[in-house]
């Protein structure tokens, strides 16, 4: 940011622009920062407490969906596998969480990271699985670079679903292996 206005200020010397435009670049430039804190962020990880790492994915519509642009709400990521009999089983879960806290306050994001082989799904995959269970929440085609034992380059997936909620400040709140709704509702309400 201060490399940015003392480009301004020199550009404004030598090319003669006028101070009121200098201090609206650098204006919009700090509002910008605003809205998105996760610029600061020095380090992420997937561990409660803290920041998650970005990601970005294609969406059953082929779009592509940033975690980050999800910031100010409490976001359910959803780690699956397409093979997974109980990731089956709460494949629309997000559906009725999100109709019951209400879009504005909660998303659900599916990231199928195997289909049924344990290859990395396709975009025939995902409308497959969208259109199986009904699913109007987003899923993405993720592949195993979201997962790491660790939590510190990945998600610590030791299950299928792993189910990680972060809040509305872009924090790892919490996360759980297999699925409890009562547990994930819970958290939730929590944050909420």
């Amino acid at each position: 940011m201060k490399k940015l206005l003392l480009f301004l200020s020199i550009s404004s010397l030598l090319f003669g622009c006028n101070k009121s435009k200098v201090e609206q670049v650098a204006a919009d430039s700090s509002a910008m920062e605003d809205q998105r804190p996760w610029h600061t962020w020095e380090d992420c990880g997937q561990l409660p407490g803290d920041n998650p790492c970005n990601f970005s994915f294609k969406n059953q519509h082929g779009e592509d969906v940033e975690l980050y642009d999800n910031y100010g709400k409490i976001i359910v990521v959803d780690l699956s596998a397409m093979w997974c009999g109980v990731c089956q089983r709460i494949a629309n879960e997000g559906d009725a969480l999100v109709s019951q806290y209400g879009s504005e306050n909660i998303v659900w994001l599916t990231l199928l990271v195997e289909d049924e082989s344990g290859l990395q799904p396709d975009q025939s995959d995902l409308k497959r699985w969208v259109d199986m269970y009904l699913i109007s929440t987003d899923v993405l085609a993720a592949d195993r670079s979201i997962v790491d034992s660790t939590g510190k380059d990945g998600y610590p997936v030791s299950g299928w679903p792993t189910v990680v909620i972060i809040n509305k400040e872009m924090k790892v709140y919490n996360g759980v292996t297999g699925w409890s709704k009562d547990l994930v509702t819970s958290w939730i309400e929590e944050l909420n």
